[in-house]
């Protein structure tokens, strides 16, 4: 009964960890008091909102570090009257669609290049330059982000960005393409977007394609060899939404990264619908580009009702030469900086609303799982701030899509605010030098786009969190004037969640409040295993320079240190064989004693000293081990794409499943290919996952004991069937995972059947003897009356008379 006990426990202790790691809930909601939250947001909302004593009040609120700076409110006269405004004439604006910032050469001196779109002066697409961060769904031949749109004979390429093969082959903005041929296949006209995407999806990367240009009125051949696609930190989310779902929403709208909207308007706010008008402008409008280099770009929109005129400046740096080998060099990031002008010769008093950097990617959507600071559920892409004083504070995109989240920055000051996902982040660090400034009235984890209608609580995870950053009232002095122009600069990183990289991305006020906080392994990170297995791992591979080695000899470690343990495992097993007739024996003694049966098994247990745990202990040391890799699997990203065998797809990325086929093509619904639950498989058949289910079997029946009762017989059946059930958890794991469990397997397999078996030295044999014949109870013949009841029946007559 003990061993029932104690083998149910260790099962159901397995199973739950293994389902809290793989499928974890939702985190409870965090219910705030009513009236602090209704306060709170009564001080977050907009000037606009607030009435016209806002500006009055925030000059009360403004701190002495700011009005150096010209920022104090000014108090506004209720009865004053609108200032006459002079006429103000919006100027001609001819910009091209698309600008770029950087470049995607992988040996360039640039990290990443930014593509911007002029319709109000976003950032479009952030493209990183490393080979060692590719798409992970697209693998075919990359010819470059194009942007394309249909034309009249072919499709018109509206940006080129450099670094890539297009630029390489000498495409440029305005070109029309108008046919492609593969090699030495027959030309392919292009009609259509969607025609040169079919045929480039049959491609591979390093084949060469040559492209029909028409440039000018002037027919021209282009030679390009295809690249694997750069990964994009920051991309249109309806090209994320297309991973999971077949189309767009129809009434699907996005926030671009860096969208601005004005807020409020003093002394008086403008009249109806002119503010609304200059938002739409500020979003939809062409912005006049009045610096645009290799690593600076300048927008401007003047808004003539308004007497205003909103200034971006956007601007990132260069690898110096001697530092192109760093990979950790601080390069990740985009200088954002946003002015206000006043056109006016009355001062004014202005707010604005800035869109935070999103469309993060969603790779490994249909197994990926990222732990948070909560209890669990965390999505794919959730938030993470920091104010100064206080430590990282967390926000899933599930509570975020709920309007569970309540705006923060009422007396707080933003240290820096970010979008998290499980191997990137895009992180907004306010530029300033005193940490007392406050910059922003609020700023508030929001999504910046439609939310997705999620029928299951997987499909929240897919939602495109974001936050908004309000600022606080600027005031402008009369045009021509000192103080006429206010501006605000943010660092915007963009990049790999390395410990190294983030952590030289550090506040100015407060360099001990760096990014380093995005990198979290969960309240088992606190005890350092995960950070021990990240470095042991390391260490193997500046041997080896292969992580999928590194495994297996972190494995051969693991296991060597564990010879003594699986010795003390193999004597008690055969201990438990030399002690089976006895236990038969007692089990027969005191089969309707189940008490003294029990106490008779403990006594011969300590008697020879058996421990019937001894089976279990092992597991229990390996469970830290087996948490430990896989959180450095979900969060290092060095193991991202780290391959097994270089060179091959499968198993590629040691970090995921191995991939082994694809069956998207068979008869499968949507969220079966999506992973959406644990009998969700994804759209790949993984092997590992099947091996090492299969081995567990294997060495379950070469190893195990047979039943010495009918419980024990039924409890090794209960665990063959958990097997089945754990190769449904273990389908969607990371390869790198399974290959240690594989390696562990065979390593005990190895170890039992080569190394001599322990010897019990007949002492359990020797010290009980044969089952003496007298003890076991007579054995009668079928039909034949039992001489013990008969007995029984004599002696209570007896007694009677």
């Amino acid at each position: 009964m003990d061993r029932r006990y104690i083998a149910f426990f260790a099962a159901s202790f397995a199973i739950i960890m293994l389902w809290q790691m793989w499928f974890p809930p939702r985190p409870p909601v965090e219910k705030k008091d009513e009236v602090a939250a209704a306060e709170q947001q009564e001080d977050a909302k907009p000037a606009e909102q607030q009435g016209d004593e806002q500006p009055a009040a925030q000059e009360d609120e403004q701190p002495a570090s700011e009005e150096s700076e010209g920022d104090q409110d000014e108090a506004a006269d209720p009865d004053a009257q609108p200032p006459q405004q002079p006429a103000i004439a919006a100027p001609v604006v001819n910009s091209p669609p698309f600008l770029t910032l950087g470049s995607i050469a992988p040996d360039g001196k640039y990290r990443f290049a930014a593509t911007f779109n002029s319709h109000g002066a976003t950032i479009h697409r952030l493209e990183l330059s490393s080979l060692s961060y590719r798409d992970l769904h697209e693998r075919y031949g990359f010819l470059g982000q194009l942007e394309l749109i249909p034309s009249q004979g072919g499709v018109k390429v509206q940006v080129v960005v450099p670094g890539s093969p297009a630029a390489n082959a000498g495409l440029k903005t305005d070109d029309l393409i108008t046919a492609i041929q593969v090699r030495d296949a027959q030309p392919v006209e292009i009609n259509a977007v969607e025609d040169l995407s079919r045929v480039l999806q049959a491609t591979r990367p390093g084949q060469s394609v040559t492209l029909s240009v028409t440039r000018g009125g002037e027919k021209q051949s282009l030679s390009a060899t295809l690249i694997r696609k750069p990964l994009d930190v920051i991309r249109p989310e309806q090209e994320n939404i297309l991973l999971h779902s077949k189309t767009v929403p129809d009434d699907f709208v996005q926030h671009p990264s860096m969208e601005i909207s004005l807020t409020s308007v003093g002394p008086k706010e403008p009249a109806a619908g002119v503010l609304a008008k200059a938002n739409e402008q500020l979003r939809t409008g062409v912005w006049a580009v009045d610096t645009s280099k290799a690593d600076q770009l300048r927008f401007s929109m003047v808004l003539p009702d308004l007497g205003l005129e909103v200034i971006k400046r956007f601007s990132i740096p260069a690898v110096p030469e001697e530092q192109l080998n760093d990979k950790h060099y601080m390069a990740y990031h985009v200088d954002v900086d946003v002015s206000v002008r006043n056109l006016l010769p009355t001062p004014q008093t202005v707010s604005y609303k800035l869109q935070g950097p999103n469309g993060l990617p969603i790779e490994g959507f249909w197994y990926s799982q990222k732990v948070g600071r909560g209890w669990s559920g965390y999505g794919i892409r959730d938030v993470v701030m920091r104010t100064f004083g206080r430590s990282e504070r967390d926000y899933s995109c599930r509570n975020i899509a709920d309007d569970d989240i309540d705006p923060f920055g009422d007396g707080e000051s933003l240290a820096y605010i970010g979008v998290d996902a499980q191997y990137f982040a895009a992180a907004m660090i306010p530029q300033k030098p005193d940490t007392e400034a406050r910059w922003y009235v609020s700023f508030e984890p929001d999504l910046a786009s439609t939310k997705l209608e999620a029928k299951s609580s997987y499909q929240e995870k897919y939602q495109n969190a974001s936050f908004t950053l309000t600022s606080r009232p600027l005031a402008l002095a009369p045009t021509g004037e000192e103080g006429d122009t206010v501006g605000r600069t943010n660092q915007m990183f963009t990049g790999p969640k390395h410990p190294d990289l983030l952590a030289e991305y550090q506040s100015p006020a407060a360099p001990n409040h760096s990014l380093s906080g995005f990198v979290y392994y969960g309240w088992f990170g606190n005890l350092g295993i995960p950070q021990a297995m990240v470095w042991i791992l390391t260490l193997f591979y500046s041997i080896v320079r292969n992580y999928g080695l590194a495994i297996i000899l972190l494995t051969v470690v693991v296991r060597s240190c564990m010879m003594p343990l699986s010795r003390k495992q193999a004597k008690n097993m055969a201990m438990m064989q030399e002690l089976k007739p006895e236990m038969d024996h007692i089990a027969s003694k005191y089969k309707d004693n189940p008490e003294a049966r029990m106490k008779a098994q403990r006594e011969l247990w300590s008697k020879h000293n058996y421990n019937p745990m001894g089976g279990c202990l092992l597991m229990f040391i390996q469970l830290p081990i087996f948490i430990g890799l896989y959180r450095a699997l979900m969060v290092d990203v060095d193991l991202r794409e780290a391959a097994l065998i270089p060179g091959i797809r499968w198993c590629s990325n040691l970090a995921a499943p191995d991939m082994f086929m694809s069956w998207r093509n068979f008869i499968w619904p949507q969220w079966f290919l999506n992973g959406e639950g644990m009998f969700a498989l994804g759209p790949y058949l993984n092997i590992l996952p099947l091996l090492t289910v299969s081995l567990f079997l294997l060495q379950q029946k070469m190893f195990m004991p047979p039943p010495a009762d009918e419980q024990q017989e039924m409890m090794q059946k209960v665990m063959k069937f958990m097997m089945l059930f754990m190769s449904f958890m273990f389908f969607k794991v990371a390869a790198g995972l399974c290959l240690y469990f594989i390696a562990s397997s065979l390593w005990g397999m190895a170890e039992r059947k080569l190394v001599p078996k322990p010897s019990m030295g007949g002492t359990a044999a020797l010290a009980t003897g044969p089952t003496p014949s007298s003890d076991l109870p007579p054995q009668r013949k079928k039909g034949t009356p039992n001489p013990n009841v008969a007995k029984a029946a004599k002696n209570k007559k007896n007694k009677k008379r």
